[in-house]
């Protein structure tokens, strides 16, 4: 019995193959297929899946499989295609004929897998890194808050000092510098996305936006960068201008980085139901899918030198309750739409209350730094206190296991021995309705729904305004303990 045709089995392969399209390519055309491989190669365009081919297209598929195998080598090729949401798998092996046999695999569902998997594991990865950052960036906020109170209350006591009245300004200057430190470390916060304070005091977001744009143009008019505003008057919403401003900064700097070539940024404000939208749109050339999904993340490179401020600026629009979104295609550019909540009317008082007056009262400061200790003792003396200190949580509660009471307890949160948490809690157990402050470096992150709250009367954050701590001090005391602040388990 003579062998069988080589053609003839190939044949009867290519019409009889159920999971496989075949081609046979020989003399640059395609000269066998199957219905399966007819099927592919009518509809969109074919692109490389990744690689640095991944901008060059086919046409067809047939188109596909004869330019590879053009330059095919004895050894088997193997790549990937897609269009649409469709993904193809393409071996090509040279016979022995010296044409090619294309077998091709539709792996749609397996990409999207792949795909799947790799999303969830750059989500933990992403939040693994957030996780840590925040702790990094907590720990340092804490720290260096620490420093700028004790600079602000040495301040505080060289003000009062009437031998330094000449040098009154730079002192004034020095107490400038240290507030808008306090704010720059609090933008480590807004990174890691630990804050939690909400300003709440009205804003004319209008103004901080064309201050925002007219900085800008100092920078983008030499870049043969052009800024288009159409900003008009707006309703009051709640945040902070030093911070907005940042934000508005870091998206107009990342908008004038997709354009090194120069173009137009067009920034637009309006009332919408309720809120207030503003949007930055760029000329550039547009980001794919991915890579706006991974816009905002400080460590995905996609923004490059923006990518901190993108990152600051998210975490203090989702703080303020609003909401920073990022939409963008290839070829269209990119644009940010930011949404305010309006802020609540101003509240007019017909008759002004009358000016308090300075209580001497008898105050308790527990903080295990010396230097706290000491310059908060300062100038609560300078405003005639009567103060009592103690370096741990189990000194302080000593004091009042021994007896004595105290009208005011300012008490650290981070301490070794004990926090200040439970400083507080025991402290309602032994003398019910004492009013306790928390004094942190980490008065950002705590929430004002924080159940550790009602131990307390209240968060003071370091370093400490002298005019708050004056407030706090001329405030009227309560009468009796309130329910929510008796000693809880």
């Amino acid at each position: 019995m003579p062998p069988a045709d080589p053609r003839e089995s190939l044949a009867r392969w290519i019409e009889s193959s159920r999971s496989t399209a075949l081609a046979v390519v020989g003399d640059g055309r395609v000269t066998a297929a199957s219905a399966r491989f007819s099927a592919l190669d009518h509809g969109e365009a074919w692109r490389w899946l990744s690689g640095p081919h991944a901008r060059v297209r086919y046409a067809s598929l047939s188109e596909l499989v004869r330019a590879e195998a053009t330059t095919l080598a004895p050894a088997p090729y193997l790549s990937r295609f897609e269009r649409g949401g469709q993904t193809i798998e393409v071996r090509l092996e040279r016979l022995e004929s010296g044409e090619a046999i294309a077998m091709v695999h539709d792996v749609s569902a397996e990409t999207r897998r792949q795909r799947e998997v790799q999303r969830d594991r750059e989500a933990l990865l992403h939040e693994e890194r957030m996780h840590a950052m925040g702790v990094l960036a907590s720990g340092v906020a804490h720290d260096l808050n620490h420093a700028l109170n004790v600079i602000a209350l040495r301040v505080a006591t060289l003000r009062a000092d009437p031998a330094l009245t000449s040098v009154r300004r730079t002192l004034d200057g020095l107490g400038r510098v240290v507030s808008d430190a306090a704010r720059i470390v609090a933008r480590l916060q807004d990174l890691a996305r630990k804050r939690r304070d909400r300003p709440s005091d009205p804003l004319d977001l209008a103004a901080v936006l064309t201050g925002a744009v007219e900085m800008a143009r100092t920078e983008t008019d030499t870049a043969g960068v052009r800024i288009e505003a159409d900003v008009p008057p707006l309703p009051l919403v709640r945040g902070s201008a030093a911070e907005l401003l940042h934000v508005f900064g870091s998206l107009l700097l990342h908008a004038r980085e997709q354009m090194p070539d120069g173009g137009i940024i067009r920034v637009r404000a309006r009332e919408d139901r309720g809120r207030v939208l503003v949007t930055i749109r760029d000329d550039g050339p547009g980001l794919g899918e991915e890579d706006v999904s991974r816009l905002f993340d400080p460590f995905s490179g996609v923004a490059a030198e923006s990518a901190l401020g993108l990152s600051v600026a998210f975490g203090v629009m989702s703080r303020l309750g609003g909401s920073l979104q990022a939409q963008s295609r290839q070829g269209e550019g990119t644009v940010f739409t930011l949404t305010f909540p309006l802020a609540a009317p101003p509240q007019l008082t017909r008759h002004p209350p009358p000016a308090p007056r300075r209580q001497t009262r008898r105050i308790l400061v527990v903080d295990d730094e010396a230097d706290n200790v000491d310059v908060l003792r300062e100038v609560l003396e300078l405003e005639g206190q009567r103060v009592s200190t103690a370096r741990s949580g189990p000194a302080a509660l000593a004091l009042f296991d021994a007896g004595e009471r105290f009208d005011l307890v300012l008490c650290d949160v981070g301490m070794p021995e004990m926090s200040g948490w439970n400083v507080a809690r025991e402290i309602q157990r032994v003398a019910p309705g004492t009013e306790v402050w928390m004094l942190t470096g980490w008065a950002n992150e705590i929430g004002e729904s924080d159940p550790r709250r009602r131990f307390v009367r209240g968060v003071l954050a370091k370093p400490l305004e002298i005019e708050k701590l004056r407030l706090l001090l001329t405030a009227p005391q309560p009468d009796t303990p309130t329910p929510d602040r008796a000693a809880q388990p």
